[in-house]
């Protein structure tokens, strides 16, 4: 097993077409957040940020607006405020269970296209650790609607595998529990994955293509 070489070569970043899904996995510290907001922001468009951690960083995105509680209303007047790119919604402690987030997907799949949807924890949204049917259906059937799914974790050992078999893009970031990092070997078939990495290093699998690049640090826009 080779360490990865890691590139900065700015002009070549990955990035998020509409459409595709991506997970980033990566321990407190690693720059999820930081490589989330980098690639929602080039990935243009409306997203949705479903933030049940309430994560601060999000509220530095250009054009945001964080609504506190789950409001239908709110949600849609932001979604459709031309000069809104970024809604963040932080549920409510009594809100942010896995079956209430997970209808909350569901809503959003069925009542909007060309829409991104990130969710800041992707365990979050699972339902005694299978993928509900709001998740099920946006990674699905959301291609068609030009629905763009985002999802980042800090425990991949956690998630579905039906997760990991949807997305286009797998982004593996420093994880130090040795069970984490052999399930992104076994999603994605490439010991590169088994590598614990130094925060801010970020391996990128491109699913399609078969192709991994290694990269660091994480850009900041």
């Amino acid at each position: 097993m080779s360490k990865p070489t890691h590139n900065n070569q700015a002009a070549s970043l990955p990035s998020i077409q509409p459409g595709k899904r991506g997970i980033l996995a990566g321990r407190t510290g690693s720059g999820k957040s930081t490589l989330a907001k980098y690639l929602m922001q080039r990935s243009g468009g409306h997203w949705v940020i479903i933030n049940p951690k309430w994560t601060k960083a999000f509220d530095t995105l250009p054009a945001a607006k964080v609504i506190v509680g789950i409001k239908p209303k709110e949600i849609e007047k932001s979604i459709f405020d031309e000069k809104t790119r970024f809604t963040i919604i932080n549920p409510k402690a009594d809100e942010a269970d896995p079956e209430t987030l997970d209808v909350l997907i569901q809503w959003l799949h069925a009542k909007f296209t060309d829409l991104g949807i990130y969710v800041d924890e992707l365990y979050s949204v699972h339902v005694n650790g299978r993928a509900g049917p709001g998740l099920i259906g946006v990674l699905t059937r959301g291609r068609e609607l030009g629905q763009t799914f985002l999802g980042a974790t800090q425990r991949p050992a956690y998630l579905s595998k039906f997760l990991f078999s949807e997305a286009d893009y797998i982004c593996g970031m420093s994880l130090n529990v040795r069970e984490d990092r052999k399930r992104m070997y076994e999603f994605t078939g490439r010991d590169e994955y088994e590598i614990k990495l130094q925060p801010h290093q970020w391996l990128w699998y491109d699913v399609g293509a078969d192709n991994l690049q290694a990269w660091g640090p994480v850009p900041v826009d």
